[in-house]
């Protein structure tokens, strides 16, 4: 797994795993923040985390392995290695269900978490047009730009973030087009929610057109320790769209405890 490291950034460890078709980069608005807002005395890192077949990360051997509870042991294996005790976790929308996974694998890991705009506990049940345009996005760069630019409200397609961001897309490894998708499906962790205990912040965008936002209400409610917040005037990725309102969140919730 490539992982960035941030030293001394916060007041105690975090971990922050992508989405679908991502990379680290969606973060690096974020962390700018992060890094004029480090103060002395911090000893958390943060720790950025590319999973299989995505960004710098090594293609998958299978389909079969980006399975979400697969990516959750392959983060709590490098947490492990790093000799990480306790971490908070930040996720965004396909990394939020993995997250899940990986706090019920493994509870004594992790703290709480900020999940943004996850993918529900149900998974996705994805029609035939939204298959095929995967493969589209996979033929043909131009396409997956205009798909990826729907999944920032207000995007600006000549940013150089965004193009980089499309670079990042276009660049997951041929097993993650269709494999992602296949494994979201037949997924229910409805019924094991109840033995998350951590303390978790669900956000979720006025305007994401990518998922719904009734899942993300339900997935709050199913956790004993779960919050809901709707972000009027965001979409799917507050951390790109709204860098300071979504630092804020994040730090109002893992680190400035009332």
């Amino acid at each position: 797994m490539n992982v960035e490291s941030y030293a001394a950034i916060a007041p105690s460890d975090t971990l922050f795993i992508h989405g679908n078709l991502a990379s680290n980069t969606w973060w690096e608005p974020s962390i700018e923040i992060w890094k004029k807002l480090a103060q002395p005395g911090f000893e958390g890192r943060f720790l950025l985390g590319e999973w299989r077949g995505c960004g710098k990360s090594p293609a998958p051997a299978s389909a079969e392995d980006l399975a979400p509870s697969q990516l959750a042991d392959d983060y709590i294996k490098e947490l492990r290695a790093r000799g990480v005790t306790k971490t908070s976790v930040v996720a965004h929308s396909t990394g939020g269900l993995i997250a899940l996974y990986a706090m019920l694998k493994a509870p004594e890991l992790f703290d709480r978490a900020v999940l943004l705009d996850p993918v529900g506990a149900s998974g996705v049940q994805f029609e035939k047009a939204s298959l095929d345009a995967f493969t589209q996005m996979s033929r043909d760069k131009a396409y997956c730009a205009t798909v990826m630019g729907a999944t920032i409200h207000g995007n600006d397609p000549a940013s150089p973030l965004f193009k980089r961001i499309v670079d990042d897309a276009f660049g997951v490894a041929k097993e993650n087009w269709h494999g992602v998708p296949a494994a979201l499906r037949n997924i229910d962790i409805s019924a094991d929610l109840a033995k998350i205990q951590h303390p978790i912040l669900v956000l979720h965008g006025q305007h994401d057109v990518i998922l719904p936002v009734t899942p993300s209400e339900e997935l709050a409610k199913g956790l004993p320790n779960g919050q809901f917040k709707l972000l009027k005037d965001q979409g799917h990725s507050a951390n790109v769209e709204n860098p300071p309102l979504f630092v804020e969140l994040v730090n109002d919730f893992l680190f400035n405890r009332k």
